[in-house]
């Protein structure tokens, strides 16, 4: 497969994100949202106008994944629980479930809301990498359920076109993992390895999948962006122009821009001199177009 190292990558906000992540659009805002982990903040991007806009959080609310809301707003899963809140009301964020209640080091990481509504987030451990990590359901009337287990960092959930396909993966142990997903029941079964990638350095981040029914997937320390299909072939590998891109989404109008987070986390200050775009907030034109993103029915 070769690698395409000549398509055009936008730099459309120099945000210098310690650890961007979990972009999503809100067709409502016509905004793209994001959080930068590490600082935290809530941001956003108007392709309108080019406005950026972070708004930073109580200081001790490390927020992993945003979803957006119907109610409004956006659900959150942080280090202390999954919040809702509205950035246009004055409103604090509200903690409505706490599944990983008081355990010392473990926050909640990617998180996203399958085509009926439900927030699926999973845990891990912030300074450990070992397999303590949960994948939960939060339903509209916020009971909240783990699903399944044994994981060391997840992230890349998303579901197929149909919504009969929910897609994982453990970034720790470099595997990308495809389940049957009951739509009505809200339930997986059937795990199966959907990649591999222990041969090389990749590791697979955020994934985000496209009106055909193709995922893409961020690969930080290799800086790739790897489209999919369905049966787990390798259809694309684009080139970026950082090291650590974090996890794509499609926005913009007719959904039509993949859009692309980035961390600078860990990066020697000779690193960071010659790789400027490191934590910046990146966009690009794949010649096919996103889906909608469902909304937190809660």
């Amino acid at each position: 497969m070769t690698v395409e190292d000549d398509v055009e990558v936008r730099c459309v906000v120099q945000s210098a994100d310690i650890l961007g992540e979990t972009p999503r659009w809100c067709e409502r805002t016509k905004r793209l949202w994001w959080v930068d982990v590490r600082r935290p903040a809530l941001q956003s991007y108007d392709p309108a106008t080019g406005k950026h806009e972070a708004r930073r959080l109580q200081a001790d609310l490390m927020i992993g994944s945003i979803a957006p809301r119907e109610a409004g707003g956006f659900v959150m899963g942080t280090n202390s629980g999954i919040y809702v809140y509205d950035p246009a009301t004055s409103e604090p964020p509200r903690r409505i479930a706490d599944p990983v209640g008081d355990v010392p080091g473990m926050r909640l990481n990617d998180g996203r809301c399958d085509p009926r509504g439900r927030f699926w987030v999973g845990s891990m451990h912030d300074h450990n990498r070992v397999p303590v990590g949960v994948l939960y359901r939060l339903d509209a009337d916020h009971g909240c359920r783990a699903m399944h287990d044994g994981f060391v960092l997840p992230n890349s959930i998303a579901w197929s076109p149909d919504g009969g396909t929910m897609y994982f993966a453990d970034t720790h142990n470099q595997t990308s993992f495809a389940f049957d997903y009951d739509l009505d029941a809200g339930t997986i079964s059937n795990r199966r390895v959907f990649a591999d990638w222990t041969h090389q350095l990749g590791r697979p981040d955020g994934a985000t999948v496209d009106a055909e029914g193709y995922l893409w997937t961020c690969m930080v320390a290799t800086g790739q962006l790897v489209r999919q299909a369905p049966d787990g072939s390798v259809d694309r590998i684009i080139q970026l122009p950082v090291t650590n891109p974090t996890c794509p989404v499609f926005g913009g109008k007719d959904l039509a821009t993949l859009y692309i987070t980035s961390h600078s986390q860990r990066l020697a200050p000779e690193t960071l001199a010659v790789e400027p775009l490191a934590g910046a907030l990146l966009a690009l034109d794949v010649g096919v177009r996103g889906l909608p993103e469902p909304r937190f029915a809660g």
